[in-house]
């Protein structure tokens, strides 16, 4: 059992430094604020930031890949969590976060297309993911703007959606009416013998009793100061957002229009959200044109009407990967450190398990059995097994 990074009754409140704050580092701030800890967010605001920009799917059947499981049972654990995570949320910042009603459409526009559904509605099976393949009619006859080419879907009930900057907005809210300070600043991590002891601010040292990294693609740079070794790689993810006087849409679409994967999420406002490439590029932040053309012309594709929409922004972000493309999430090898990072196309489905396995962390309680297969611990020792091989 891993220890806490303190006595978790002490007379005064443990104070703990969240490094970043995107939806990885919020959502662990808010689990540990809410069972009464010392909270101090640090949100650089660096370029390539990927949750201000991302869609907010929560879309476990949807995001399903051959032999990730363990990966698909933590999306499914959070997915189930998120309906209190958004009221507890929502009653402490004032600001509704609740998702959408559920409901996403793969469509089929290519004869190829429909081997691929019935490829993934096997997959679905295989986890009990309920999914339900729909003729052409029944696809306009749930969302009547859809192109004629399309030639049927296959509908995943449980996947949803939130407003990503909403959340985001909202996170910031009810930390601080809850306590927490979040400041905008960059810091480095602050390392003592064998144990973190806090965050340096230029000079000055802000010593705390834990510290949470949650920095995305620049959490690995920050934690090799301190002799660890976070594995996380940028991917690079253009996304566009689009503006429609008309509700075109009332569910997700998913489609694939000469090779071009596409995803067109509904807010509330009206916006819909275009999305994404997807590039191993390095720490690239360009806006291309390649990126708009794709997009524009896959998404009018599935969706005609969205010719005439108002294109409100072209934005980059960059995902935090890792070698398998699942989270680190808990305790690391240096005492006094956690780690909430490369949580890649997941950062907002999986913010109510991350909120949860932190604070247990933190705490020295055991982690949720799902969350406990994505330590950083899983890569260390694949890393040990390949240097002895």
């Amino acid at each position: 059992m891993v220890s806490p990074a303190r006595d978790p009754h002490p007379s005064s409140p443990m104070t703990v430094a969240v490094v970043g704050g995107g939806i990885a580092g919020l959502s662990a701030a808010w689990g540990l604020c809410r069972r009464g800890l010392d909270v101090v967010v640090y949100d650089d605001r660096a370029t390539g930031r990927a949750s201000p920009v991302a869609a907010g799917m929560l879309a476990p059947g949807s995001e399903l890949d051959y032999g990730h499981d363990a990966l698909h049972r933590l999306c499914e654990e959070s997915l189930a969590r998120w309906d209190r995570f958004a009221d507890e949320i929502s009653a402490a910042s004032g600001i509704d976060i609740a998702p959408r009603p559920p409901g996403t459409l793969l469509v089929s526009i290519h004869p190829d297309d429909d081997d691929r559904l019935v490829r993934r509605a096997a997959l679905l099976a295989t986890q009990s993911v309920p999914a339900e393949m729909l003729s052409a009619a029944m696809c306009r006859q749930c969302e009547p703007e859809l192109t004629n080419r399309a030639r049927g879907c296959l509908r995943i009930p449980r996947d949803t959606s939130v407003d990503a900057p909403v959340v985001i907005r909202a996170l910031r809210a009810a930390l601080q009416d809850n306590g927490a300070r979040i400041v905008t600043d960059r810091v480095l991590l602050a390392r003592s013998g064998g144990r973190v002891i806090g965050v340096r601010r230029g000079d000055r040292l802000v010593p705390t009793d834990a510290v949470v990294l949650a920095a995305g693609v620049q959490s690995t740079s920050l934690a090799a100061d301190v002799d660890e070794t976070v594995p996380t790689r940028p991917v690079k993810g253009e996304i566009l957002r689009l503006r429609t006087s008309d509700d075109l849409l009332t569910q997700t679409v998913r489609a694939r229009v000469d090779e071009v994967d596409v995803y067109l999420v509904p807010r509330d406002d009206g916006e819909i959200v275009v999305g994404a490439t997807s590039a191993d590029v390095g720490h690239d932040t360009r806006r291309t044109p390649r990126a708009i053309l794709d997009l524009l012309s896959a998404a009018t594709t599935v969706l005609p009407q969205l010719r005439d929409a108002e294109l409100l922004s072209h934005d980059v972000g960059l995902r935090p990967g890792t070698p398998d493309n699942g989270p680190y999430l808990g305790a690391t090898e240096v005492d006094g450190l956690f780690v909430a990072t490369g949580h890649y196309r997941h950062g907002f489905l999986l913010a109510p398990i991350t909120a949860d396995a932190l604070a247990a962390a933190v705490l020295g309680e055991p982690l949720n059995p799902a969350a406990a297969d994505f330590t950083l611990a899983r890569h260390r020792s694949a890393s040990h097994r390949r240097q002895t091989v």
